[in-house]
């Protein structure tokens, strides 16, 4: 028996808040590598990043397959078991380990981000599969988005002042955010509610299923191209802003319009509302892509691309953050469909940024910047399509299933 839902998101809370503001440093990152190293770099260290998080994801959940719990039995005595807490304790320490010495060191940097994503979201989706009822999930999505954009706003505002004080020096950053993954890999894993270890059982018994195929395209244009939208950013920030502390201020102003906008309308949303809500921050999304492709010749237009996105882009993943877990509702183990997901996701965002970049390779990065955008809007009206058309045959499906 879970925590009730009140319960479950008070205790999670803490881990949203550190969470989010480790996730921001990702974006100040993107600017670091594009600014000293050049497109080719970024595009390398997004690569790398994607490859350590699917990785350590997929280790830590081989960990407790049966073939290995017999040897780790046999050698050690007992079954070794990964928790979500250890998880979410192991995810916050490598990088607290590793920014150290991560200036001017991309793989460092992409390494200890990597192994943040890849544990810490790993640990999160098992928690909110695992303890959230399908009733729960909206109202959860967007308190926890909320916060979520709270604390990102907080992290990326402190972020600008340091480099403003600094004059761009990134060694006090990277300091910061080592100290601040120390702090999520002690007292803050602590209060995580508890779930069953993380173990694989028959992943590939979820993947030959017909409803995870079907699943498939929606998850590739949902955080299949993640990889491409990461590269867009850094790209158009130092396009447009010239430096990380310029982008951080910005970054601040645009989320602040999203917290407010998200922080006001966080009692809206229910199980009913899920398509309005989706198109209206699709129409959002795709303005936003606009501005963004527009940006590579009226660099001014970032600054507003930013602020679009950051205030339409809390609704847009509160509706991302029910669909993944609606996409899972099959059959299989949790751990299982996790391992499923996340191993297709890894495969889809690095075929598609190698084969953006590929297919770019003779652009220089004013066309490049507008090429993805194209397929950055195209793929949230794409997802918009799929999802809403899913959520409709389910809703038609339980219609004549009560009748």
């Amino acid at each position: 028996m879970g925590p009730l839902p009140g319960e479950f998101e008070r205790r999670m809370r803490p881990f949203i808040v550190l969470q989010a503001c480790v996730n921001s440093f990702g974006a100040f990152a993107g600017v670091f590598v594009q600014t000293a190293h050049g497109s080719a770099a970024l595009v390398r260290f997004v690569a790398l990043l994607l490859t350590t998080a699917a990785l350590v994801r997929f280790v830590a959940l081989l960990l407790t397959t049966a073939a290995l719990s017999l040897v780790t039995s046999y050698a050690l005595g007992m079954r070794l078991t990964i928790s979500p807490r250890r998880m979410v304790q192991a995810g916050f320490a490598l990088p607290a380990v590793l920014l150290w010495w991560a200036e001017g060191r991309p793989d460092l940097l992409a390494l200890g981000l990597g192994a943040f994503v890849g544990l810490s979201w790993g640990a999160r989706h098992w928690l909110e599969f695992h303890l959230l009822a399908d009733t729960d999930r909206d109202s959860y999505a967007a308190h926890a988005i909320a916060l979520g954009v709270g604390a990102a706003l907080l992290s990326t505002l402190g972020t600008s002042v340091l480099l403003s004080l600094t004059r761009e020096a990134r060694q006090p950053v990277y300091a910061l955010f080592a100290l601040v993954c120390a702090a999520g890999a002690l007292p803050a894993a602590w209060r995580i509610p508890t779930a069953p270890a993380v173990a694989l059982v028959a992943p590939w018994a979820v993947l030959r299923q017909p409803a995870f195929a079907a699943r498939a395209p929606l998850l590739l244009v949902e955080s299949g191209l993640l990889g491409i939208g990461v590269v867009l950013t850094a790209s158009g920030a130092v396009r447009s802003l010239e430096s990380a502390s310029h982008y951080g201020w910005a970054a601040s102003t645009a989320t602040l319009a999203g917290a407010l906008g998200l922080w006001t309308l966080r009692r809206k949303r229910h199980s009913e509302n899920r398509v309005g809500w989706m198109a209206a921050a699709c129409v959002g999304v795709v303005g936003a892509a606009v501005l963004l492709g527009a940006s590579a010749v009226w660099p001014a237009l970032f600054v507003l691309h930013l602020l679009l996105q950051a205030a339409v882009g809390p609704f847009w993943a509160a509706s991302e953050h029910v669909m993944n877990q609606r996409a899972l509702d099959i059959h299989g183990s949790v751990g299982d469909r996790i391992a499923a997901r996340e191993g297709t996701l890894g495969v889809f965002r690095l075929v598609t940024l190698g084969l953006f970049w590929w297919a770019t390779q003779a652009m220089d990065d004013r066309q490049r910047l507008v090429a993805g955008a194209a397929l950055m809007g195209a793929a949230a009206l794409l997802e918009f399509w799929l999802g809403s058309t899913w959520i409709g045959a389910q809703r038609a499906s339980a219609a004549d299933g009560a009748n």
